[in-house]
């Protein structure tokens, strides 16, 4: 069974530390971030090329619901 973890914050600082923790123990990623994209993706590379694990990126804003539930099913 595939694990996945889904981590906001996820571009920087304790965000980023705990996907790259998630992300070395075997979890596929889905990660998320408002404003700094490109360390999002960024990260996201960088932990799929390590790792060899499926990393989702989306930017968005957690406090739409929209934004959430779209990021809940594609994931």
């Amino acid at each position: 069974m595939n694990k996945t973890a889904l981590i906001t914050g996820a571009s920087r600082g304790i965000g980023a530390a705990i996907a790259k923790e998630f992300a070395a123990n075997n979890y596929n990623l889905a990660i998320c971030c408002l404003n700094s994209s490109d360390k999002l993706f960024s990260l996201a590379k960088e932990l799929q090329k390590k790792y060899k694990i499926t990393v989702l990126t989306f930017v968005g804003d957690v406090s739409d619901y929209n934004f959430v539930e779209s990021m809940v099913d594609s994931t």
